[in-house]
Order: C-alpha cells, then structure tokens, then sequence
C-alpha cells in the first residue's frame, strides 16, 4: 500500500493550533489552505499538512502552494 506513496497528508481545522504544532514537530509542513474544507455547524478552512516518504527523498511533494484552494477545486 505505502510502496507507491510519496507523501502522507492530513487536514487540520485552522483553530486547532496544538496539532498543527504537533504535527509540525513530527515532519510535516503546511502544503495548503483549503477554503470551506469543515462545514456545519462552524464552518472553518483547513490546512492540508504533508510529509515526505522515502520514495520522494527530494521532498518535492511537501513544496507549499502560494494561494489556497477551495474545498469544490479537490481531487
């Protein structure tokens, strides 16, 4: 399953300071900013935080994007 991957991403709510920190620590960094990604009762953006695997020992994958996408816009 992990053999193909180049990177592992998860979505943080932008309030939740403590795991964006948490996960900072363990090696992801802050790929983008998805707009409405949470919706509901608090509708909130998210961070989509990445990490490298070995199969991308160049860390291309973790490059930032300089605009945030909207939540519609993802695959």
């Amino acid at each position: 399953m992990w053999r193909n991957a180049y990177f592992v991403d998860l979505f943080v709510r932008l309030s939740n300071k403590v795991a964006i920190e948490l996960y900072k620590k363990l090696g992801y960094v802050i790929y983008r900013q998805i707009v409405d990604y949470y919706t509901g009762e608090r509708d909130e953006d998210a961070y989509d935080m990445r990490k490298s695997l070995s199969r991308d020992p160049e860390k291309k994958s973790m490059i930032p994007l300089t605009h945030p996408v909207h939540s519609r816009e993802l695959d």
